[in-house]
């Protein structure tokens, strides 16, 4: 079917994406996509919950953009946030109590965004107190966090090399102390920390591309191979990543 699909998320067998303002859900492999959502807003950003049951994203059913949730499978979706401000879904804790999201909730700059934990029952949301940022992966298993800072979107505005250009940080120890994790010199977005390796989109060499290094930030690896548009938006479930 032709049409414009982005903001993948994948689990296992299954890709969700959006198209037409809704969720579809579609086979990794390919294949006849179903609608998930039939809403009067807008969804965006939809993410996997860590053991694929539900699907956490942002809507705008009721005026303003805030998260919802849904079960994987189908059904209703349910409101768990009333931050009123542009707000994106980045991922789940590890524990899939909470989804994470940016939000510009209580900054004051539009679009200013900073993270915040966003529990599916129980207690208001909590800033994580980690500075401004658009991006954030946990290490399977381990005490590290990556995260993006000004790193929305690099084919927005390509090749930039300017003071606002997104970079990733590290914290290895789970200490809440970051670190620039790699400088390759381009605009850096999307981090996603699978095994041994940290992933990011860059447009370093040109072209918005996925690259790879080390939790050290050794081992520069480029991964995909476009020469004319971007890749965008990438996310992962720790065995596939998938973009558009």
């Amino acid at each position: 079917m032709i049409g414009y699909y982005r903001h993948p998320t994948i689990f296992r067998d299954r890709v969700v994406f959006v198209a037409e303002d809704d969720l579809w859900m579609v086979s990794a492999e390919g294949g006849d996509a179903f609608r998930l959502t039939a809403n009067p807003g807008t969804e965006t950003f939809p993410r996997f919950s860590p053991d694929g049951s539900q699907i956490a994203f942002v809507g705008r059913d009721e005026g303003r953009l805030d998260v919802y949730v849904m079960p994987a499978a189908g059904g209703s979706s349910r409101r768990i946030s009333y931050l009123g401000a542009n707000t994106q879904v980045l991922t789940w804790t590890p524990d899939g109590e909470s989804v994470i999201v940016s939000s510009d909730y209580q900054q004051p700059f539009e679009g200013w965004g900073h993270l915040w934990r966003i529990p599916i029952d129980g207690p208001a949301p909590e800033a994580l107190g980690w500075g401004p940022a658009r991006g954030i992966s946990f290490e399977r298993g381990g005490p590290g966090v990556v995260i993006g800072r000004n790193s929305f979107d690099p084919a927005r505005w390509k090749r930039y090399r300017g003071g606002r250009a997104g970079s990733i940080w590290v914290d290895r120890d789970g200490e809440g102390e970051f670190t620039t994790l790699v400088d390759p010199g381009g605009n850096l977005a999307d981090p996603m920390w699978i095994g041994r390796r940290i992933y990011f989109l860059s447009d370093h060499e040109g072209v918005g591309n996925i690259y790879s290094v080390s939790p050290t930030g050794g081992g520069l690896r480029r991964h995909t191979h476009h020469d004319d548009f971007y890749a965008r938006f990438p996310s992962s479930d720790g065995r596939r990543i998938v973009y558009h």
